[in-house]
């Protein structure tokens, strides 16, 4: 391992945590004209395993230069990854009611799309293929990874939900944290897409600001529910209780 600063003074850059500035000081304890013994010696005072981290952003900022650098790199990209896709595959289940497991053939399609993609890109297809496929007998058999992340048919699932903003409103929800039956506050339909639909239930609220009675389904756009809101807020008695659903079919 080769220690690039210029000068000792540099392993107090304001940009370096405690703990990368500690691992500075070691490898210059350590240092010796042959990077193999310094990286050697180092191991030894270092559990190396432990901060890689560190030394992954230690070698990127050019304070070092270290000979594992790109395997510790990809390991951690896979393992981000990894991550990433388990966390689609357990929205996927959530959205589509299904039980998808983490097998490598679900996985490996979507780490291989998360690569090409943001994250917000990918649940946007699984949200906009649901929301186009779900009430269509034979089509919403196709909502599985296989058939959402395969490499010839994505593109054009991204563009055409990037055009139609289908689906857009599951991916705020997901984003925000909302929940099937949480209220929708302003603060809330701040979020909202204006060009997608949400699904609603509209409730009348009572003398003490309650639900009352048992509600009726709505569904409507982003904008339209913003103004419902804005218009609610300016009341000074609350007329209505606006709640968000999932789905309801």
């Amino acid at each position: 391992m080769e220690l690039l600063i210029k000068s000792n003074y540099d392993i107090l850059n304001e940009k370096l945590s405690l703990v990368e500035r500690g691992i500075l000081i070691s490898i210059l304890l350590c240092k010796d004209v042959d990077p193999r013994i310094t990286l050697a010696k180092l191991k030894v005072h270092v559990k190396i395993n432990s901060v890689k981290d560190e030394l992954i952003n230690l070698h990127e900022k050019g304070f070092i230069k270290w000979s594992g650098y790109k395997a510790a790199k990809k390991s951690k990209d896979n393992v981000l990854e990894s991550s990433g896709a388990r966390d689609i595959i357990d929205w996927m289940n959530a959205l589509y009611d299904r039980k998808f497991k983490y097998t490598d053939s679900n996985l490996n399609p979507i780490i291989a799309r998360i690569r090409e993609n943001s994250i917000d890109d990918v649940k946007l297809v699984v949200a906009n293929r649901y929301a186009e496929w779900k009430s269509d007998a034979v089509m919403s058999k196709h909502l599985n990874p296989t058939t959402i992340f395969r490499p010839s048919k994505f593109d054009k699932y991204l563009e055409e939900a990037k055009r139609t903003k289908s689906g857009e409103s599951f991916v705020t929800a997901e984003n925000i944290n909302l929940n099937h039956g949480d209220v929708i506050t302003s603060e809330i339909a701040k979020t909202f897409s204006d060009k997608d639909t949400y699904n609603i239930k509209i409730y009348q609220a009572d003398e003490s600001g309650n639900k009352r009675g048992n509600g009726s389904h709505a569904v409507r756009y982003g904008k339209d529910i913003k103004k419902m809101i804005n218009i609610q807020d300016r009341l000074i008695k609350k007329e209505h209780i606006y709640i968000y659903i999932q789905k309801w079919f």
